[in-house]
């Protein structure tokens, strides 16, 4: 099972256009699309104005067959062109993981809120890097009670890996953050495992609320 993600940062701006331009470029996919996207958009995070486009597939075909439809229909392409008026100068960056612990249910209501960890394995610790990550996915949904996923880089730099984990309200975000940052076990376990596993000057950490 894989996560694709698409990312773009919108201009200063006419905030409410280029608001309404994501929703409507959403719901022109998601009627091409044999697999549903959900537009999300980052808060409380760097990177202000950053939109998400994300959708959870089997087989990577289902992603090509998505790109070949979406490149042959002009309602698409009109709507991509027009995004260049609200898009800032930075790149729209694509993103593939394949997931080792996959708790979601791709055809299920995606949560209001998402917390996101990515992060690099370190060089030598490919092995013990998914073992950790999948035991760190397991021990926080024990602790929350929250659906966490985690996920090892498909595309971009060779390593990367990523854990995301699904609220209904950011009260409930919240309370899963600190329960996590309040268990001696699960702290331990990221002085100690994840220490060695991970690179600690690329780990970042983003809120994501849903638009639609």
């Amino acid at each position: 099972m894989y996560l694709f993600s698409r990312s773009a940062r919108l201009a200063p701006g006419r905030l409410a256009e280029a608001m309404a331009w994501a929703v409507n470029i959403t719901e022109q996919v998601n009627r091409v699309s044999e697999t549903p996207f959900t537009l999300w958009s980052s808060v409380f995070s760097p990177g202000v104005g950053t939109l998400g486009w994300t959708t959870i597939v089997e087989d990577l075909s289902v992603l090509e067959t998505v790109d070949a439809k979406l490149m042959a229909d002009d309602a698409y392409l009109g709507l991509v062109n027009e995004g260049a008026t609200f898009l800032s100068s930075d790149a729209i960056d694509d993103a593939l993981a394949s997931l080792v612990v996959a708790d979601v249910d791709p055809s299920g209501t995606p949560p209001s809120y998402v917390s996101v960890v990515r992060s690099m394995m370190v060089p030598g610790a490919l092995a013990s890097g998914i073992e950790v990550g999948a035991e760190i996915a397991q021990r926080a949904k024990a602790i929350t009670g929250r659906p966490t996923s985690f996920g090892v880089a498909s595309t971009g730099p060779y390593g990367g890996v990523v854990w995301f984990t699904g609220c209904e309200s950011i009260e409930q975000l919240q309370r899963a953050e600190e329960a996590t940052n309040a268990d001696a076990a699960f702290v331990k376990l990221l002085d100690t495992k994840a220490s060695k596993a991970y690179l600690p000057q690329v780990t970042t950490q983003t809120i994501y609320r849903k638009i639609t």
